[in-house]
Formats: C-alpha cells, structure tokens, sequence
C-alpha cells in the first residue's frame, strides 16, 4: 500500500502529529468532571462523595476516547499519516464520548431519535478536540523549531570553540617552529662568530668570550629547547608526566612543583589520546601560569588520575588565593573552559583549606562518546 504523506498545507490546519491521546483524555476528563459536577457545586448541596463519583466517571468515559486515539497513532505509524485518517479518528474518539455519556444515563436515550442532534454534538466534541491539536501542535512546532535553532547555535559555538583551540595550537606550533629554526640558527652563528675572536687576546677578554659561548650555547641548547617544547609538546611521543616536569622547569627557582600522574596514563596500552592529554597539558598549564602570576605561589603540587574512565586533574598552589569569586571571563578561563567542553568536561577553581587556590578538573576519556563524565 503506498503512503501518502500529509500535504504541508494540512500539516499546517491540523497540527504536526500525533494525535497526543494523553493530552485529550487528561482534557476530556476534566471537562466532563466539570459538566458532571457544576450542578451539584452550584446548588450548595454539595457532597465530597459526589465529586469522586462524578470525577471516576469521568475518567472512565475519557480513557476509552483516548485509547481509541492511540489505536489512531498506531494506524498512522503503520500506514502513514493522512488527513482522512487523523479525522476519522477524531470523530470516533467524538463518537466514543458521546456513546458513553448515553449509556451511562447523563444523555438521555431519546437523543438518539433525533440523528441530526448526536452528529452535531460528535462534530461540536471533535471541534473542541481539533482546536486543543492545533494548539498544542503549533505550540509542539514552535518548540522544536527554536529547539534547532538553539541547537544551530550551540554547533556554531562547537565549531567556533575548536576553531579557538586549532588556532592557538596552531600559533604555538609557529611560534616553536620560530624559535627551534630561526632563533637556534641565529645563536648558532653568533657562537660560531665569538670562537673566531683573535685567541691572541688579553686572558680576560679570552675568558669573557668563553663564558659569553657558554650562555649562548646554554640558551640555544637548554632554554629554546625547553620553551618549544613547552609552546608544543608532543605527547605522542612524550609521556605526560615528563612533559609536565619540563613545563614545571620554566618556574623555578621561584616556584617547585611535585607532580604525580597515575601509571594508567603512562601506559602505552591504557593511556589517554593524544587530544585528551594535550587538554589536560593545556588546562594546568595554565594553572601553573596563574599561581606564579597572580598568586605568587612558592609551591604547586600537580596530581592526574583516572576514576571511573574521567581523567582528574588537581593543581593546589601555596599563594594568596582569590580576593573574591574566581573570573571566569579571563582568556586563561576561556582557553581552560574551551578545553574543557570540547573534552565532555568541565572544570574550577576555589581557595585551598589552609591558603592558596585548588584547580580542579574533570576530562572524558572518551570525549563525545560514551564515558561518563563527572561535573
């Protein structure tokens, strides 16, 4: 049998589908628990035995009105959704009130002489259940219409959050690139043009020249390497643990830091990927940039685990702590958040028991998959 979908313009009229049989027989019962009883009520003589009475009856009229609704939705789902078909229900759900009310005794049986009066009060019944479809069916559609626009939004927020986060790996693979190329090859020519000094020099000049060789190749051996990798570490290659030490190195003496990663992410047949190690990198490595900036913290101690397929990150610092409620609309916030979402996380910070600000954080290990992650 072939299926003809509902037109558009009828979709419009009648309401997007279903038939919502909850909904009507919820309606229906209340509406003939008022019919039932607003006698009753108005006349003072009023009994709470009458009201249960009526109400009962009441929904047991309605509940058959909805199930032959429901017998409506299942025909729609086997044979498509039609206007002959949602009408026809319609009425007979109509016609199903209308019989009950006659046999119950709140009709009186004669009505059913006089055809013309029962098809006029199945039609009015079925008015009345078209308008609540409509209603609720233009309501249902103006719901999921900004239901997609709000989801349109939060994909372009998504797409944007990843376009910030290639873009600031991006120009920090060009600013390592910069300093492992450019700045190394330039300390390397200026070392090379220091040991061609005319060695017939005073011994003092000599020695000058030997420590000044020596900061330089110190400079392009130790520190240029250690910011690039910083700028960008390849934990691919890298175990995270190592990497942290060598970004930990670029505060001290001013500030140490103890660090403990789990073995489980040091393990190359159970550890994280490389994006999710690189978030976790990220997010305290900015931590590390804010307890020696704005706490001026002494000591950071560093913990990364994994509980329950979320990685948790700690970062707990000895420094001053927050004056007043942490700002979250920082770009180190910003980067730290955008981390965060784009790895089914989240993450924040709070003073410490006894001084200092704690940083906590939340990854996915399975990020937008199925792991579980605690907020």
């Amino acid at each position: 049998m072939k299926v003809i979908p509902l037109k558009r313009s009828s979709w419009r009229i009648l309401g997007p589908w279903p038939l919502r049989p909850v909904l009507v027989t919820v309606t229906m019962a209340l509406w003939l628990s008022g019919i039932r009883n607003s006698e009753r009520i108005a006349s003072g003589n009023f009994e709470i035995a009458w009201l249960t009475e009526g109400t009962s009856v009441s929904v047991l009229i309605a509940i058959p009105s909805g199930l032959v609704l429901q017998i409506g939705v299942l025909w729609q789902r086997r044979f498509g959704v039609r206007v002959v078909s949602y009408i026809v229900f319609v009425l007979l759900s109509s016609a199903t009130v209308i019989a009950l009310r006659i046999i119950i005794g709140d009709v009186d049986s004669a009505a059913l002489d006089n055809v013309p009066t029962v098809l006029v009060a199945v039609l009015r019944l079925a008015a009345a259940m078209f308008l609540i479809l409509i209603i609720t069916g233009r309501a249902g559609a103006k719901l999921a219409s900004q239901v997609v626009q709000t989801q349109s939004a939060l994909n372009l927020a998504q797409a944007q959050q990843a376009i910030l986060l290639q873009g600031d790996e991006f120009t920090r693979r060009q600013i390592s690139g910069a300093l492992h190329d450019r700045v190394q090859a330039r300390l390397i020519a200026a070392c090379l043009e220091l040991q061609m000094v005319d060695v017939e020099r005073p011994a003092e000049t000599q020695r000058t020249l030997d420590h000044t060789v020596a900061q330089l190749e110190e400079i392009r051996a130790v520190d240029i390497r250690r910011i690039a990798r910083a700028l960008s570490p390849s934990l691919s290659e890298v175990d995270l643990e190592s990497a942290l030490d060598e970004l930990a190195l670029q505060y001290e003496p001013g500030m140490k830091a103890t660090i403990t990663v789990d073995s489980v992410i040091e393990n190359k047949e159970t550890r994280p990927s490389s994006n999710v190690l690189l978030g976790a990198y990220r997010i305290i490595e900015q931590a590390l940039l804010n307890s020696a900036g704005h706490g001026a913290a002494r000591l950071c101690e560093i913990d990364v685990r994994v509980e329950h397929d979320v990685l948790e990150l700690t970062v707990k610092d000895d420094g001053r702590g927050l004056a007043g409620p942490p700002d979250m609309t920082g770009f180190g916030s910003t980067l730290m958040t955008t981390w965060a979402h784009s790895l089914d996380g989240s993450w924040s910070w709070q003073n410490g028991k006894t001084a200092g600000v704690v940083l906590s954080a939340c990854l996915a290990l399975d990020p937008n998959g199925h792991g579980n992650t605690k907020k």
